[in-house]
This record gives C-alpha cells, sequence and structure tokens, in this order.
C-alpha cells in the first residue's frame, strides 16, 4: 500500500524505477512476498509522462539500495558473514591445446589442474568475488565476504558461482549452488534477538527458545552442478546450466562455506581474510568416512532411438565417473548391449537372467543424523499423502458415511501416531551445526503444533470433508520442515552412455537409497528395492515426449561399516569376471597382421590393450577356474533381432563423368551411408528366416521408374549428401535400392539352426572392427574376435558385500617388460564385470483394458486425431487399433 501524497511530493511527482518490498499488509511480521520493479507518477491533465532512462545492466541492479518501503515496514541492518573456506573436484576448462603438444612430445600433462577457480557471490543485486588461485583444482579462500543488507530482505536466494579465470577471454562459469534464505531461516522473533547469531556452530546451545532465527549455515559442504562436459575447445551448448539455469545434469565441484548473520554491525571491509583458528574449527567437519554403493539393473526399456551399443554408467560425485581421472577406476559402468526390438513399437536391452550389477566406493562426509530426519519425515508424508488420496477418492465416489468416516478417523489417527514419533538427539554427532539445532527444534515445533490440530479435529470435527483444508495444511508444512538445506551428499546419478558420448541421465538423491542403522523408518524410500527411472536427454527439446529409456534397478548406499548389512537386501546370485577380447583380422587368412590400431588382446572397444598373464585378482579375492572363451550374447543382436518380418535392403550405385555413360564402379554395392557390402545375389537367408519374397527394387520413394534416385559427389565426401529423382547432365552418381522380405521361422526349428552354425570356437564376426557383430560368417567379413573370461570368488565368508572389495584395477603394472600404457589410456579398462545371475524366472500375465479417452488435442489439419495408445510391461509392449 502506498499514499499517492508520498508520490506527488516527489521530485516531479514522479518514482522512477524503483524496487517495491511485497508484503501481506494483514501480517507485516510474515516478511517479504517477492519484489517489484515500478515507476509512478502523477499527471495533471495535459500534463506529459517524465522519460525513462533504462539501465544498461537491468540484472545486475542494486536492489537493497533502490528500495522503496511500504508504510508501516520496518527494516534493520545486518550483515551476512559468509565464510568461502575451500573447493574440491572442480573440473578442467582451460583450453589444453599447449598440453596436448606436451603429450605428444612426451612431457607430463597435467590437465585436472588446468584451472583458475575464484567464487563470485550474488545477492540483492550485490556482487563479490574471491580471490583467483591459478592451476587448482582444489583450491582453498579462506575469505568471508561481508553483505550488508536491510532485513527482512525481498531477496530469496544467494548465488554461489565458480567461475574459472581467463587471461585472454571472457571468464567461464564452472557451476552454480543457491542458498534459499527461507530453508536456512524462520521467520518470528529475530529481528527482536538483539544478539544476533554470530556464535560459531560449536557454541550452539538447545534450549527452548523462540522457533524464529536469523540465517545461518554450516561449515558444510555445498555440490555444485552442470553441464556433463569439462574441457572442450568450442562453446559448451549447455552453459546455461552452470550459470543455475536449468537442472544440472553433472556434478561440477563443492564448496565449503559457512553462513553468520550479525544484526546492527557494519562491516570495514567487503571481503576478509578468514582468522586461522576458524580455519582449523571449520576442519573437523570435513572428515570422511568409506560408502559403499551397488546398483542391480533388472532392465532396459521403451527405447525408441536406436544406435550403437549402449551402457550404463553410476557416479556419485566424481566416483565412478568413467570419464574422470581423478578417482581410481571402479566397476561403475555395465557392459554393452545391443537393444532388441520388443515387436511392436519399443527396444530393450537383452539382459534376459545376467542382469549387469556396479559397485562403487566413496568417502563423505557422515551427515546421517540429518538424512536420518530426511527420511523420517518423507516416509510420514507418503503415508499421509496415500491415506488423503484415500479419503478424496472415497468422497468423490459419494460412498456412504460411515466408510468415509471411518477412511478420515484411520487417516487423523496415523498422523497422531506418525508425528508423535521419537526424533533422533543430535547430541554426539559428528558434524552438527547451528542450523541442525535450529531446524530440529523447528520441526519438533511443527509436528507438535500438528498433533495438537488433529486432536482437536478427532474431538470436534462432523464432516470429513470440511477437514481436507486443515489435512492439506499438515502435509504442506511437513513437506516444507522435511527439506535439508545442509545436505553434502552428491547425487547418485545415473548416465546412458552410447558411442563414448553422454546421452541421458537421472538424478536420484543420495538419501533415497541410504541405508540407516538407526530405524527402518530412516532408512531411504528405494535402499534396496527395485525402482522405476525414467531417464532424460540432455536438454531434452521435445520436453519429455520422448522417453530415452525406462530403468527397473536396485540401488542400495550405506556406509562401509554397515556393509554386512547389504546381504539381507541382495537378491539372486553375484557373479564376477574378468574379461579380454582377442582380435583377428583377414588378410589372406586370419591372423593379427592386418590389425591396424587394434591388438591382439584388448578391451571391449579393441583400443587398449591387455594381456592374460598380467591379470591379477584385487585383495580378498581369488580365480576360480582358468579362462575360457565366452560369446557376449547381448552384443550379437543386429537390426532384425526381435521382428517376424524384415526387409533386406542393398543399394545398387553407378557413377560417370558430367555427360558421359553410366558406368558400374570398382565397388557396385554399398548400404545407405555409402559403405561397402556384397552383392545382392550373395546375401544368404539368416538361420531361423526364410525368404517370402525375390530382390525387387524400392519404387516406393522419391525415384524414377526404374527405381534410381540421382546425385553429385564432392570431394572429401565418400557420396552425394542428397539424391533426387530426376537425372540431370551435371549428376554424378546413381543409385536404386534393393529389397527382399524374409519372415522369422518357429522359435524351434531356429534355435536348432542356430546352434548347429554357430562358431564352435566364440568367435564374432564383422564386415569393419566395430560394434556390428554376427555369430556366422559371411563373405564380407574381414574383422573377427572372441571374449576371453576368468571367474573370480571371494576367498573369506562376506556374502554379496564381497563385491564392494573389487577396488581398482585387475591389472599389474609390470613384469612382461614392455612399456607399461599411460594411466590416461589404461583407465578403467580393466575392472571387473558383475552380473547378478537369476537361475529360476517367473512369468508374467497382463491384461490391460483401455476403455476410452477424453480431452484429446486435435493433432490433424481437420482439427480430428487419429489416437492409438501403446500399452508397455517390461520388455513387451502392445498397441491399441487406430480410431
Amino acid at each position: 500500500q502506498l499514499d499517492i501524497g508520498y508520490v506527488y511530493d516527489e521530485p516531479g511527482h514522479a518514482v522512477m524505477r524503483k524496487w517495491l518490498l511485497l508484503h501481506d499488509p494483514e501480517e507485516i511480521s510474515s516478511g517479504s512476498k517477492g519484489y517489484l520493479k515500478v515507476s509512478l507518477f502523477v499527471l495533471a491533465t495535459g500534463d506529459e509522462a517524465p522519460a525513462e532512462k533504462k539501465e544498461l545492466d537491468e540484472e545486475n541492479d542494486d536492489v537493497e539500495s533502490n528500495l522503496l518501503l511500504p508504510a508501516g515496514l520496518t527494516l534493520r541492518w545486518l550483515t551476512f558473514i559468509l565464510k568461502i573456506y575451500r573447493a574440491e573436484d572442480i573440473p578442467q576448462m582451460d583450453d589444453a591445446f599447449a598440453q596436448t603438444i606436451k603429450s605428444i612430445f612426451g612431457a607430463e600433462s597435467d590437465k585436472k589442474n588446468l584451472v583458475d577457480p575464484y567464487v563470485e557471490v550474488g545477492f540483492a543485486g550485490k556482487k563479490i568475488c574471491t580471490k583467483i588461485i591459478e592451476k587448482n583444482a582444489n583450491p582453498e579462500w579462506n575469505q568471508a565476504v561481508n553483505l550488508q543488507i536491510k532485513f527482512p530482505s525481498m531477496c530469496e536466494r544467494i548465488r554461489l558461482t565458480i567461475f574459472d579465470w581467463d587471461r585472454m577471454t571472457r571468464n567461464d562459469a564452472i557451476g552454480t549452488a543457491f542458498m534459499f534464505l527461507s530453508k536456512i531461516a524462520s521467520s518470528g522473533g529475530e529481528v527482536e534477538d538483539t544478539e544476533g547469531s554470530g556464535s560459531s556452530a560449536n557454541e550452539a546451545k538447545t534450549g527452548d527458545e523462540e522457533v524464529g532465527f536469523l540465517p545461518a549455515f554450516g561449515p558444510c559442504y555445498v555440490n555444485v552442478y552442470g553441464s556433463p562436459r569439462e574441457f572442450t575447445g568450442f562453446a559448451d551448448p549447455y552453459e546455461d546450466l552452470n550459470y543455475g539455469k536449468g537442472e544440472g545434469m553433472s556434478y561440477r565441484g563443492r564448496l565449503l562455506i559457512e553462513l553468520i548473520t550479525k544484526l546492527d554491525e557494519a562491516p570495514e571491509n567487503k571481503l576478509e581474510e578468514i582468522p586461522s583458528d576458524d580455519v582449523l574449527v571449520a576442519q573437523k567437519y570435513q572428515r570422511r568416512r568409506k560408502y559403499n554403493l551397488c546398483a542391480v539393473f533388472y532392465s532396459a526399456t521403451m527405447q525408441q532411438e536406436v544406435g550403437d551399443a549402449i551402457q550404463f554408467e553410476v557416479s556419485i560425485g566424481n566416483y565412478g565417473n568413467k570419464f574422470d581421472k581423478t578417482c581410481r577406476p571402479l566397476a561403475s559402468t555395465t557392459q554393452y548391449s545391443r537393444a532388441v526390438f520388443d515387436g511392436n513399437y519399443y527396444y530393450f536391452l537383452p539382459w534376459a537372467d545376467s542382469k549387469p550389477v556396479i559397485t562403487l566406493t566413496s568417502f563423505w562426509e557422515d551427515i546421517s543424523h540429518r538424512l536420518d530426519f530426511v527420511n523420517i519425515l518423507r516416509n510420514i508424508i507418503d503415508r499421509l499423502e496415500n491415506s488423503l488420496t484415500m479419503l478424496k477418492t472415497a468422497i468423490q465416489a459419494k460412498c456412504n458415511d460411515l466408510l468415509v468416516a471411518e477412511i478420515w478417523l484411520k487417516l487423523v489417527e496415523q498422523v497422531i501416531e506418525d508425528c508423535s514419533c521419537f526424533l533422533p538427539d543430535l547430541q554426539g554427532k559428528p558434524n552438527v551445526t547451528l542450523l541442525d539445532f535450529q531446524i530440529l527444534n523447528l520441526r519438533k515445533k511443527a509436528m507438535e503444533s500438528i498433533i495438537q490440530s488433529a486432536n482437536f479435529l478427532k474431538m470436534n470435527a462432523e464432516n470429513p470433508k470440511e477437514t481436507l483444508v486443515d489435512i492439506e495444511d499438515w502435509l504442506e508444512r511437513l513437506r516444507s520442515v522435511a527439506e535439508e538445506p545442509q545436505n553434502s551428499m552428491p547425487d547418485v546419478i545415473i548416465w546412458m552412455i552410447c558411442d563414448e558420448k553422454r546421452v541421458a541421465y537421472a538424478r536420484i538423491p543420495a538419501h533415497e537409497v541410504l541405508y540407516s542403522s538407526a530405524s527402518d523408518k530412516a532408512c531411504g524410500k528405494y535402499c534396496g528395492k527395485t525402482q522405476t527411472i525414467f531417464l532424460k536427454y540432455v536438454k531434452d527439446k521435445s520436453k519429455g515426449a520422448k522417453i530415452p529409456t525406462q530403468l527397473h534397478v536396485r540401488i542400495w548406499l550405506g556406509l562401509a561399516a554397515l556393509e554386512s548389512k547389504f546381504n539381507s537386501f541382495a537378491e539372486g546370485r553375484f557373479s564376477v569376471f574378468a574379461e579380454l577380447y582377442e582380435n583377428q583380422a583377414q588378410v589372406g587368412k586370419w591372423g593379427t597382421t592386418g590389425l591396424v590400431g587394434r591388438h591382439k588382446f584388448s578391451d571391449v572397444t579393441g583400443k587398449i590393450k591387455l594381456k592374460k598373464e598380467s591379470f591379477l585378482p584385487p585383495k580378498g579375492w581369488e580365480w576360480e577356474g582358468d579362462w575360457i572363451v565366452d560369446p557376449q550374447t547381448s552384443m550379437l543382436t543386429e537390426a532384425d533381432a526381435g521382428h517376424t518380418e524384415f526387409i533386406d535392403e542393398v543399394y545398387e550405385n553407378e557413377s560417370r563423368y558430367p555427360g558421359t555413360e553410366w558406368k558400374l564402379p570398382e565397388e557396385p554395392y554399398a548400404d545407405v551411408n555409402g559403405e561397402k557390402s556384397v552383392a545382392k545375389e550373395e546375401i544368404e537367408c539368416p538361420p531361423g528366416w526364410k525368404w517370402i519374397s525375390r530382390w525387387e527394387y524400392d519404387v516406393n520413394r522419391a525415384v524414377d521408374e526404374q527405381g534410381w534416385e540421382y546425385g553429385i559427389k564432392i570431394p572429401p565426401d565418400d557420396c552425394p549428401k542428397s539424391w533426387v529423382s530426376t537425372e540431370k547432365m551435371y549428376h554424378t552418381q546413381k543409385r536404386r535400392r534393393w529389397v527382399r522380405r524374409r519372415k522369422r521361422e518357429s522359435q524351434q526349428t531356429a534355435l536348432a539352426k542356430s546352434k548347429s552354425e554357430s562358431d564352435s570356437e566364440g568367435w564374432e564376426y564383422a564386415s569393419l572392427i566395430g560394434w556390428n557383430f554376427h555369430l556366422k560368417q559371411r563373405r564380407s567379413d574381414t574383422f573377427r574376435r572372441r571374449r576371453w573370461r576368468r571367474q573370480m570368488a571371494p576367498s573369506g565368508h562376506l556374502g554379496a558385500a564381497a563385491i564392494f572389495k573389487l577396488e581398482g584395477a585387475l591389472i599389474s603394472d609390470g613384469g612382461d617388460g614392455d612399456k607399461s600404457p599411460s594411466t590416461e589410456s589404461m583407465f578403467g579398462a580393466n575392472t571387473p564385470m558383475i552380473s547378478c545371475i537369476f537361475d529360476r524366472p517367473s512369468i508374467y500375465h497382463l491384461r490391460c483394458y483401455i476403455y476410452q479417452a477424453r480431452g484429446v488435442v486435435a493433432m490433424d489439419k481437420d482439427s480430428f486425431s487419429d489416437p492409438y495408445a501403446h500399452v508397455s510391461f517390461l520388455h513387451q509392449s502392445k498397441s491399441t487399433e487406430v480410431l
């Protein structure tokens, strides 16, 4: 509310480009509700409005100094003392061209430290930066940023952005984190608190004080997320994520900070060095403990875009990131697999009864006392949400009053019971801060208030429908106190990797899969339980219209000291193997002569040299048997997998100089991409299939009557980039598509043929060195490989928890006289492969009845739609008819 006389008394009868603080006029003590920038002026008839001068940098406007206060609201000055101690795990950002040149000539590369970090703190238009520390991925600033503001503030969040300083170009944002004042402070009697919140965390007290408190935080780490890319010589297409615009897809490091608030105290300097005593106090909050994580992938389904072989990576922080070289290699990626068509619409990965497993170990601060609270409250919220949904459904279905009353009474009694549960004590817990005590007090007060309200309704309520507003208010209050601002444990991130590129991801809060020894309710919602996860594309432009894949995965995360508890959550039988591939090329006869850029024995990519003799099992494990040949069946799938009918295709090509006659080239047949292929007469029907047509050229395309299409080959391209159906004098290439249909035979016949015709020595064949392998040799094949595996078994009686001992590599660094490979080229190539074997599969039968759809959006030009629905269950899907 603003009096018009106030505006009239201003120079020019105008208030120009001022910030207004929005608040509730009926409850001024509730604090700010936002802010609005306005220009106000009082004009008489015929007067012209004054001209506005727009600021060049609107985003950096200092809100506090340009503030128009509403009448009746008093603000007090206070100082935010934000102590920035250090950062860790900052990724490489600088241009590494010079480092690349050095590595070519044998000099050591220091890529990970190619970063010159500093922190920019932004709040209410003010920006203050720390000093720059050059070439350090784990910098220590030990500086305090002093921000003097008016409180209650209209600004909700403090922005912390880590930048990489560049001498020649603009500084690059590494990642951004936000501190929300509403989560680290509480309205109440804080402005009257003349003592402030200047006490350190180690001076925290637990008396029955007023619920309201001034902003406080830490010392605690804040995780920073952003773009999935580290160094690139080109512009990062996901750079906005590093500025906090959108959900960060990848872990980018973490900051150790502390926030202290003092009233009526003007700082001498905006930036000060932190006293050494305070630095020593903060060190006790950095003590680490070892955590183990295991993820079993049950299925990967509902894939629509199928490309190269796929693998999944699980990481927490930098641990498990296969492209990061700072942590020891871990079994954090699944085996490569190729997708198979489900016979209807989607594709899936054919893991069958052997499910891929990943394990990794990591080191973080023990904040179980915080995450236990979160999981207990989330459990209460989930139970209340389910009960409320049941009550609303009963009311909407117009059930009889007796049944509705019974459901309502059960809900209220459940709320009273849940909110009466014992919250763990903070005394004696590690890493406890002042904010921990304040939030615990806030949670206890909220739960006591809900219990009083529930008891009152239980005694006095007459109509359950009229109490829905109160119940929803309980739910909202529980949600507000369930959030944990001091959560220093990074999210678990699952990446889908295709062709060594990150394609899609999912972020899982660590507390949801964390095991707790305190109680069952303190364990994460999905700890050791199978959950369904829909991955998201990197910068998804379709806004969720397409799903990269649906995962069914079981994750367990817990302290290494409690790893024996994992045994009770484990399913199936764990199998651990070391593996390598034997490679051969055909130059006259099969051998190693034609292996250009490949080794006789290598990893699955063929690029990293490995030897059987050099493999050594990790501590606590021993060999069980010798090396055996074991083909990787999940990689031996072709384009026709899952189809009952399939069309084989090959392109016939001819070429000429402009204006001359068409002639057959040296390689007359190719695939759609112009790669060499065998003649159509030499293409054989695979085992388990039979031809149902002859070879015919395809005229159902943009071609002429003979099926030809024409183009121009422009070097360095091997084939034209576009084709047309009309021949011109300047065309140099023409091609036509030959197709032939085949149909799958009965399953038993196909199985018998495949067994009799498969290679008894375990070789897999391919026409080129790549991912498209098949069992039976063809005339065009020039490369073959076979997988060797050796099983390992735990030497002790550790049960399923023994898989957490599989840290590091399975290979020794020397002993064969050869020059040992560089750490970078060798990294992660020799981690063990873990599978979970299910010997007795379950068979399910699903019936889904789809009755009708309403409000379908028109998708055609005639204002109608032709709708149909897909139903997907595990690796099967069906479609309704089109209406």
